[in-house]
């Protein structure tokens, strides 16, 4: 019987401490980057009946537009894809003009500002973080920054 209050325990914890996360995503880039990886099928396709099939060329070209295709279709494996966590403390932010993950502590936050230019993290040890936002849309520069101030309190 002494299980169930530890076991009741451990899933109050569990889900006190959920995860919370934005996704933002540019439908238009969306549209053009799917767009282009049709366009790259559709060059294989009429690859498949003007070229010869017994050149070895023809092969490494069909190789490589299809490899060109699931790059544009899978929208650059996720990269362009905008993307904040924040998880039992940290905040993980995956932007498309950033190449790696940032992973920042709430609590070394100093500040977040705005303009329409950047969202600016500024930590307590000096160091800023951008945040590209002037091609975005208001509302979800609006949505970026209203989740910040709702998981970092700042």
């Amino acid at each position: 019987m002494a299980l169930f209050p530890v076991l009741f325990t451990f899933i109050v914890e569990i889900n006190s401490a959920l995860m919370n996360q934005l996704v933002l995503r540019d439908k238009a880039q969306e549209y053009v980057f799917r767009f282009l990886g049709g366009l790259t099928l559709l060059g294989v396709g009429i690859q498949l009946f003007v070229q010869s099939p017994k050149t070895a060329i023809f092969w490494i070209l069909v190789v490589v537009f299809i490899l060109a295709a699931i790059i544009f279709l899978t929208l650059n494996f996720g990269a362009l894809i905008n993307r904040i966590t924040a998880d039992r403390g940290i905040l993980t932010i995956r932007w498309n003009t950033k190449i790696f993950k940032k992973h920042l502590h709430i609590d070394q936050i100093a500040e977040i500002t705005e303009d329409k230019r950047y969202i600016r993290i500024t930590m307590k040890d000096g160091s800023n973080i951008r945040l590209h936002v002037k091609l975005m849309d208001a509302d979800k520069r609006r949505a970026a920054r209203r989740f910040l101030k709702e998981n970092t309190g700042l």
